[in-house]
């Protein structure tokens, strides 16, 4: 094996490697916002709903963003195979 399929060999692997925790990093993600609404859901109807909405939507948008940006930085393409 010349050096430069190495190099490939490692590259691929590393990416799929990436890419699964970033996956896996997404996953975790939403079970925690289902998990954070299913645990907040008795304040539906009290003044705290707002807040717990808010706080649903923010993560939900960093999750999201730092997934997206992770993507971009390490050049892979969203759902490309895992």
């Amino acid at each position: 094996m010349e050096t430069t399929e190495l190099g490939g060999a490692w590259t691929e692997s590393a990416k799929k490697a990436v890419e699964f925790y970033v996956e896996s990093g997404e996953k975790m993600g939403r079970m925690m916002l289902d998990l954070h609404e299913r645990s907040t859901s008795w304040a539906r109807e009290t003044m705290l709903a707002p807040l717990f909405e808010a706080q649903r939507s923010a993560g939900k948008q960093i999750m999201q963003t730092s997934a997206e940006m992770t993507r971009k930085l390490c050049g892979l393409d969203k759902g490309n195979g895992l």
